[in-house]
């Protein structure tokens, strides 16, 4: 790199010693001249720190507090380029123009509050068709609330990151969710006309439906902001956080017990807001029949049509906008629930 880089690619890290040189392989491949690559530490112990040492000609290193809002707030004030990409550790292109094409589609916007995201795909061990996949892959798509998350990739001006205050270093996970839905706010985002790929590698250790559960939850609990959830999460996360399959009875197991210490008022008052932040994502239970046609049909991801979705929701809309269609979806809310929970008991008898 000489002069003043063009794009600065920041990647927080923790323990990512294994994926630090298929990264650097990657980013060495795009034909952007002028990128300036920081890693930010975050207080790695596998080796990660001396492998980056031994890097130093061809990347930047930084040491930060742990905490990924914290490691990518520290990046961007390091930064020297006019345009951020925020990406992670296992993100990869397959496009050697990626960059260059991403940057261009931003600068032609024009708009300097426009932030653009990458279509998602996963990369996984068995190339076996998922309609759950090709679900999330196509919903990543979208741009809806809610649905750009940060292993999509965020690229935006620095200007506009320092208008939206940076990651909330309060927030111990969805910190990319809440940046991005802020940035909803004062901006919009743009789908980006290249695709980016991550590892399945979490979804497939700790297995898919345990993980978008234990993740619906989490989105949901951030939304209605139930900060004590997360407090006491964090505990429970670290004591399965070095298993394989991800155990979530223990987490509906949290919840029951901390609705029990609370008096009914405020108990049913999170009902209350889980049940309308329910309400409003319904819509992906039909775009899930959409999406259902489209992959059996071979169509590829993002090119199908979203007919029941947009002739249905509509309607929806109409019908459950308001304080009845709003109890309705609390009350399903605490049914399903139950029923989860006592479904956790027979799937998972070793988290009794």
């Amino acid at each position: 790199m000489s002069g003043k880089p063009l794009l600065t690619v920041i990647v927080p890290i923790l323990n990512e010693r294994l994926e630090l040189p298929a990264l650097l392989d990657n980013l060495a491949l795009q034909t952007l001249d002028n990128v300036e690559l920081l890693i930010v530490d975050g207080g790695s112990t596998d080796g990660s720190l001396e492998w980056l040492k031994g890097h130093s000609d061809s990347l930047t290193f930084l040491e930060s507090k742990p905490g990924r809002a914290r490691q990518m707030n520290f990046g961007a004030q390091q930064a020297q380029s006019e345009w951020l990409l925020f990406l992670h550790v296992d993100s990869r292109f397959d496009d050697s123009s990626a960059l260059r094409r991403a940057l261009d589609d931003l600068q032609l916007a024009g708009s300097q509050n426009i932030a653009g995201h990458f279509a998602l795909k996963f990369r996984r061990s068995e190339q076996i068709p998922s309609t759950a996949y090709y679900f999330y892959e196509w919903k990543a798509r979208l741009g809806r609330p809610e649905t750009i998350h940060g292993d999509q990739g965020f690229l935006l001006r620095k200007t506009l990151f320092h208008q939206l205050g940076g990651f909330c270093e309060s927030l111990q996970v969805m910190e990319d969710t809440d940046f991005a839905e802020g940035l909803r706010r004062v901006g919009q985002w743009r789908l980006l006309p290249v695709e980016i790929s991550t590892s399945a590698r979490r979804f497939e250790t700790e297995g898919l439906w345990q993980r978008q559960l234990l993740g619906a939850l989490i989105m949901c609990f951030r939304v209605i902001g139930w900060q004590r959830f997360f407090d006491e999460a964090s505990g429970v996360y670290r004591l399965q956080n070095a298993t394989g399959k991800l155990q979530v009875r223990p987490f509906f197991k949290l919840i029951r017990r901390l609705f029990a210490e609370m008096d009914w008022k405020n108990a049913w008052k999170i009902w209350w807001q889980g049940g309308c932040y329910v309400r409003r994502h319904a819509w992906q239970l039909l775009f899930a029949i959409d999406a259902r046609r489209a992959f059996r049909r071979g169509v590829p991801v993002g090119d199908g049509e979203m007919g029941i979705t947009r002739s249905v929701e509509p309607l929806y809309d109409l019908v459950t906008d308001n304080r009845l269609g709003r109890l309705a979806a609390t009350l399903l809310l605490r049914c399903w629930f139950e029923l989860v929970y006592w479904w956790l008991r027979w799937k998972e008898p070793a988290a009794r």
